[in-house]
This record gives structure tokens, C-alpha cells and sequence, in this order.
């Protein structure tokens, strides 16, 4: 928690630093706070424990690190420390204008431009683990120009609502003018591809899917552009009254399809730059998704691009339907609100699609439409009352957080932003950036913030700062490499400047193993060699940083029992010892070995001189009794001779007396005159036995 909260302070005191020259300032604030907080003497201190031997790599352990470059500064011990806190760099005699710190700054564009969305434009210089914060500004404007576009479904059972937008232009128009300075009304169709199984192919039916309804339908078809956006009403209802319905078989329509294309056809739609751009779809069902498409045997992809020619959707037989992902990408890069204008049951659906839909709105529509207009009122104005954001273009290896402070006071995540928003309030957005990591190399280096239906963006200029300020020629001489514990063919260096050799000493020389870690995640590699952590628990050692003295277990309070070293987790025992713990004499497994000669029976193995069975089944010391292993007759066959001894040899009897003393006769059914014969491990029935294979 300290930690973060000079991490927190010092970033501050740099953004403060813009209007005053030199870090000595900043590193006197920085070294002050550190030493009230009594940070410089944590134990936990990464930047001393690391051994790092170059400011480079000193820098990229973590944001509270600094690195001395002062010539004549005194290291004692063995280890390096030219790298620590900058307080400890103080107290050790570091002048302060030599202490290497990169400093985090947020710099604001100077020539702003944007009216609603403020910095329109950012630079921020970030080191390693280092985070920078800035507020960002959004104003809605009173009233602003409005484009709306109705995209209707007009398949046979939406005849009834579209005769109702005959009627609805001049009353929408009178509305609409208490919110918008200038209102324009544009008018397109879709219905679904043409191609079975979504339309009948049937000769009798290809130009006239509405058969069923009697009446006179025009053929189907993808989407069609009919009226781009006006301000001449009579011409929007003109458009509308000429409008004759289509059909199709299936009960999903062809929407997405419909919505990419007015989204992303900008000039044949007309959609204006400074204006709410708001995209009405009127239907009374849902909407084929993107892998629907394979039921026709479209494959393809959709691209996301404009396909209107002569303002027919050309496309709509040879690639799929758009993704919800896709559609809602092509929605907000052209600053697209969506009205979900729904009839019937189909209404829930609609509604289950906002939160994968931003900037999305769904209304339930009555009969032949009669509360449309005031549906259409009421959705812009919750459009224009929430203000959210989210971060475009993503800049790998950059982190975003971002919380909106509402104008009621509440904080919420950035991207529920707030809504209740009127034209008299501001709404501030707290953005913090985060680097975790220097070595992204490549990619975008900016960012874009949108607010959701707004025209205007902050561009975020990310800037790595991620190595040191050795080549300075000014001032004093500076030292970036501790050449003390370096290999001296691995770096070189000129008068003010020293760098490593990356490609004679490449870090797979520091792994174990091609999918190991880097000195076992333990050290850092320099010049082709592990220099180990240093650990408060104990000693990391080893060629690859492998070893240690504390992770291995312990027998009677000393790890490894004191007879062996410990190397991954695991006891590597001296020479005649032996065990997890290294706790056994060595010499102890030969009182394990089984008259028969073999290791506990082969059935179980010795720890420190007694055997513990492996086998469940098998008991003794040796675990050698074992009444229901399958090897038991073969192996008493040659004491079941000894139960009858007539003719048998002197060495054979020998053998029974010391091999098989344990036998006895057992009958245990007088009628059946059964006889058992009990030898060590088994029972044999000797009306069964015959010699075995």
C-alpha cells in the first residue's frame, strides 16, 4: 500500500513537473514523501535485491526504482548498488541530479478543437509498472441535428405499420423540433436473402412471396436504399406511401444485414458528421445471426463493407450475415444509435441484444404503429441523456481503467457511464494508463477514447519510456553499466555511454531448459549468465538460479535432514544418504532384502531400513505375504511335495524343513472329503492340483 502510494505521489509531482526545468526538484518531493513513510528501508525492496547491473534493467524492475549514474559512486559489499529507492540512492551519497528516474507525464494537446469531448487529443510518457491519470471532459450540446433512418421490415406481416409511416413524417418533424435544430428523415427496405431456404424458389411464387395473403407483393430482396436522408418531409412520405410489401418463408428476417449496410454506406445514406445519427428498425421478428447463412450454403464471411449498388445490397447471396461483434463494431465506428422499433412477442428478444448492442434502445410498437412517433421522442431522448465510453484500438501491452464521475456525484465503471444527463451538465471520466512491461516492441502506439454516439474522440498517444539518459553528453560523466560484474567481451562502451551485446549472449544461454524460464524466474541474465535474486527466505543460487537453501523439506528442524542441498523443491542428497529428507544412512536398504534376495518382495519400497508395502495386499516385513496375489501357487508348488514325504530325497526333505515349516492340514467338509492343504500364502484343494505350466 506505501508503495502505491509513492508510485501515486511521485507520478503526480512529474505531471506538475511540465513547467519546471530538471528532475531535481521532483526527486527531492519524491525522496522527502519516501522517507516520512519509512519506504526506503522495506524489506521487500526489489531494486537492491535484484543485483540488477545496468540502469536499463534496474529501471524495468518496477516504477519505485532508480538508478545512480555519478562516476565515483561508492558501492561497498558484493553486490552492486548503484540500483535501490531514490531515497536510499540519497542516503548512500547519490547526488540527486545523477539519479536516473524516468518521470511519467500527461501532456494535453495545446490546440484543442473539440467542443463535447475534451482533451481531444493526449500525449503520455510512461516507464515500466508506472501508471498516469488524466480527466477526461464530456458536454452534450443543447439540441443537436439529428439523422434518423427507417429500416423497416416490409415482408407480408408488417403491411398494417407500414401504412402507418404514410402518416408519420410532419408529426415526428413537429417533435423532434423541442430536441433538434435541424431534423432529416431517410427511408430504406429489407427482407431476407433471396435464396432458399429463407424465400420459396417455386416458379409460381420467386416474384410474389405473399400469395398466401392475397395480395400483390414486390419480389424479395437483401436491403434496398430507397430515400437518403432530407429535410423534405413530403418527400420522406411520398417515398413511404410507394413502398409495397415483400415475404419470405422462413420467420427470421434479414435485419443485421440490413443495419451494416445503412451503417457503413455513408454517402449513399447521407449520414451527416456533426449530427446524432439514429437508425430506426421496425419489424415484428428477429433476426437471422452469422452462421445461419450455412443453410444456403454461404460461407463467406461477411467483410463489413459497403456493397450498394444502384442502392441494392449486391452482396446479400455470397456472404454471410454479420456477427452481433461485427455489427456492433461497424455501429459505433460511425457513431450509429440504434432503435429497436418492435412488434409482438419478439419484443424480449430485442431486448436480450442491448448489452451486446451499445448505444441500442428497444420499444414495443402497438397496433399498426400508433404510439411510433412517441416511441421514437422518448428513445432519443434517453440516447442523448447517457453518456458512456470505451477504449478503441487497444494498445498492446497498455492497461485502460477508466471510472465515470456523474454529475449526481456517483462513480460508476466507464463503460455504464451516466445517465439523467442533461445539456447543463458535464460528465468527467477518471482515466488511468498502465504499462506493466517494457520489452512490447512494435504495434500501435496510440489509443482512441469514444464516447458511445458522439462524433468527436480523445486520441491517446502512448510514448515507451523505457530506457536511460546515459547519452547525454552534458554535465557530469554518467556510468549506466556496473562493469564490475559483467563479462568483458559482453558490453561496450565510449566515453559517455555503455551498452550489453544481446546477440553473442542471448538469454537461452540462461535457461535450463528451451521452455524454462529465464534463470528459473529467480534472477535476471546478464551477458549469457544467471544473476540470482537475492531473497528474503534464504540463498537462490545455481547456474540457472535452481538452487535454493528454504523450499526443500525439513527433517528435525534442518532442511534436507543437513545431509544434502536443496535444487528445484527437491533434496539432493550427499553421498551416502538417501530419502525425500535425505534422512537415511544409505547402507539402511540392505535390511530390506528378502531371504529370496529381492528389495521388500518387489512389492513395496525401503525407506531408512524398513520396507512400506506399495502392494495393499501384501503384509510382513519384508512384504512377502501376499494370500491373493496370483503368483502364489507357482510360487509354494514345491512345498506341497513336502506334505507327502514317501520317496522323496534327503536334500528335498532338507529343503522342506527349512523353506516350507509351515503346513497343516485342513478338512473342511467330512462328506466331501475335500482335502485342503495350507502351505505359506495359499490353500490348495489336492483334488485339483495338477503341475502348473
Amino acid at each position: 500500500m506505501c508503495r502505491s502510494a509513492l508510485v501515486f505521489f511521485t507520478a503526480t509531482l512529474v505531471c506538475l513537473q511540465n513547467c519546471r526545468p530538471g528532475p531535481v526538484p521532483f526527486l527531492r518531493a519524491a525522496w522527502m514523501f519516501s522517507v516520512v513513510l519509512g519506504l526506503g528501508q522495506s524489506e521487500d525492496n526489489r531494486c537492491a535485491s535484484s543485483n540488477a547491473v545496468s540502469c536499463t534493467k534496474c529501471l524495468a524492475l518496477g516504477p519505485e526504482c532508480g538508478w545512480c549514474a555519478q562516476e565515483d559512486f561508492i558501492s561497498g559489499g558484493s553486490k552492486n548498488e548503484r540500483c535501490d529507492t531514490v531515497s536510499n540512492l540519497i542516503h548512500k551519497g547519490c547526488s540527486i541530479d545523477l539519479i536516473e528516474y524516468p518521470s511519467v507525464r500527461v501532456m494535453p494537446s495545446e490546440n484543442e478543437i473539440n467542443t463535447q469531448v475534451t482533451p481531444g487529443e493526449v500525449l503520455i510518457q510512461l516507464h515500466q509498472g508506472a501508471e498516469a491519470n488524466f480527466m477526461l471532459k464530456i458536454h452534450p450540446l443543447k439540441k443537436y441535428p439529428v439523422d434518423l433512418y427507417y429500416l423497416v421490415d416490409v415482408s407480408a406481416s408488417m403491411h398494417n405499420n407500414i401504412e402507418k409511416l404514410n402518416s408519420v413524417g410532419n408529426d415526428l418533424s413537429r417533435k423532434m423540433a423541442f430536441f433538434s435544430r435541424d431534423f432529416r428523415l431517410g427511408f430504406g427496405s429489407y427482407v431476407d436473402k433471396t435464396v432458399s431456404p429463407y424465400i420459396s424458389i417455386h416458379p409460381e411464387r420467386i416474384h410474389n412471396q405473399c400469395s398466401d395473403y392475397n395480395l400483390d407483393c414486390m419480389p424479395p430482396h437483401g436491403y434496398i436504399h430507397v430515400l437518403s436522408l432530407t429535410e423534405n418531409i413530403t418527400e420522406f412520405e411520398k417515398a413511404v406511401h410507394r413502398q409495397k410489401i415483400s415475404g419470405n418463408i422462413d420467420t427470421p428476417e434479414g435485419g443485421f444485414d440490413a443495419m451494416l449496410q445503412a451503417a457503413v454506406c455513408e454517402s449513399h445514406i447521407g449520414w451527416r458528421k456533426e449530427a446524432k445519427r439514429l437508425l430506426l428498425v421496425m419489424t415484428d421478428q428477429t433476426s437471422h445471426l452469422a452462421l445461419d447463412s450455412k443453410l444456403a450454403g454461404i460461407v463467406v464471411p461477411n467483410d463489413g463493407n459497403c456493397h450498394l449498388k444502384n442502392n441494392v445490397y449486391v452482396r446479400s447471396t455470397s456472404m454471410e450475415h454479420p456477427s452481433l461483434g461485427q455489427l456492433s463494431e461497424k455501429l459505433i465506428d460511425n457513431n450509429i444509435n440504434v432503435i429497436f422499433a418492435v412488434q409482438g412477442k419478439q419484443f424480449h428478444w430485442y431486448k436480450d441484444l442491448l448489452p451486446l448492442l451499445p448505444g441500442t434502445i428497444a420499444g414495443e410498437i402497438e397496433s399498426k404503429a400508433a404510439n411510433l412517433n412517441n416511441l421514437v421522442v422518448e428513445a432519443y431522448q434517453k440516447l442523448i441523456s447517457e453518456v458512456k465510453v470505451q477504449v478503441e484500438n487497444q494498445v498492446k501491452g497498455i492497461y485502460f481503467n477508466i471510472t465515470a464521475i456523474c454529475p449526481d456525484g456517483t462513480r460508476k465503471p466507464g463503460t455504464d457511464g451516466c445517465g439523467n444527463v442533461t445539456s447543463n451538465d458535464e460528465v468527467l471520466f477518471n482515466v488511468t494508463v498502465t504499462m506493466e512491461k517494457c520489452d512490447v516492441t512494435g504495434g500501435k502506439s496510440y489509443a482512441i477514447i469514444k464516447p458511445i454516439g458522439f462524433n468527436e474522440t480523445t486520441k491517446i498517444h502512448i510514448h515507451r519510456n523505457c530506457s536511460c539518459q546515459c547519452d547525454d553528453s552534458r554535465g557530469p560523466k554518467r556510468k549506466c553499466v556496473e562493469e564490475t560484474f559483467l563479462d568483458t567481451k559482453c558490453f561496450q562502451c565510449d566515453e559517455n555511454k555503455c551498452h550489453i551485446d544481446e546477440d553473442t549472449f542471448p538469454s537461452e544461454s540462461c535457461k535450463s531448459h528451451k521452455d524454462q524460464p529465464v534463470c528459473s524466474g529467480r534472477g535476471v541474465c546478464i551477458c549469457g549468465k544467471c544473476l540470482c535474486h537475492k531473497i528474503k527466505f534464504g540463498k537462490v543460487y545455481g547456474k540457472y538460479c535452481e538452487k535454493d537453501d528454504f523450499s526443500c523439506p525439513y527433517h528435525h528442524g534442518n532442511l534436507c535432514a543437513g545431509h544434502g542441498e536443496c535444487e528445484a523443491g527437491r533434496c539432493q542428497c550427499f553421498r551416502g544418504w538417501e530419502g525425500d529428507r535425505c534422512q537415511c544412512p544409505s547402507a539402511s536398504a540392505q535390511l530390506c532384502v528378502s531371504p529370496k534376495g529381492q528389495v521388500c518382495s518387489g512389492r513395496g519400497t525401503c525407506v531408512c531400513g524398513r520396507c512400506e508395502c506399495t502392494d495393499p495386499r501384501s503384509i510382513g516385513r519384508f512384504c512377502e505375504h501376499c494370500p491373493t496375489c496370483h503368483t502364489g501357487c507357482s510360487e509354494n508348488w514345491n512345498c506341497v511335495q513336502c506334505l507327502h514325504p514317501h520317496n522323496l530325497s534327503q536334500a528335498i526333505l532338507d529343503r522342506c524343513k527349512t523353506s516350507c515349516a509351515l503346513k497343516e492340514q485342513h478338512y473342511v467338509d467330512q462328506t466331501s472329503a475335500l482335502e485342503l492343504i495350507k502351505v505359506p500364502d495359499v490353500y490348495i484343494s489336492m483334488k485339483t492340483i495338477s503341475h502348473p505350466p
